[in-house]
């Protein structure tokens, strides 16, 4: 195996370094000639900075409001639940959707069936 020395690591980082600057150089290239794309479509079209910026305004203003009317569309369109199981100590109930509650967990790891805790039709329309 190689020893490495100061002076190879020296020498490493100057031919490291000056590739980065042709990479940053390029780069630079790319982003220019972008530019000039960009401008010359501009004026193709007859589009100026104001234009860009109204533009940008407007997207900004109706996200937001397609964000508010999507939050107040959700929760106008929930309904609320009808619990489907009641336990009959307690009174608690579980509308059956999601993880079970602890009570019925606990009851369930017994042995006890879920369906003994329904609550009946008549009992729900009271």
């Amino acid at each position: 195996m190689a020893r490495v020395t100061y002076e190879s690591l020296q020498k490493q980082i100057k031919v490291l370094q000056l590739k980065a600057k042709k990479l940053e150089s390029a780069r630079d290239t790319q982003k220019q000639k972008a530019v000039i794309r960009v401008k010359s479509l501009m004026k193709k079209l007859g589009v100026d900075l104001q234009d860009l910026n109204d533009h940008s305004q407007k997207l900004k203003s109706s996200g937001s409001e397609e964000r508010d009317n999507r939050k107040s569309r959700s929760s106008q369109t929930r309904q609320k639940v009808a619990p489907k199981y009641r336990h009959p100590e307690t009174n608690q109930t579980w509308t059956g959707r999601g993880k079970a509650p602890k009570w019925l967990a606990l009851l369930m790891a017994q042995g006890v069936g879920k369906e003994q805790f329904l609550i009946q039709k008549e009992e729900s329309s009271n």
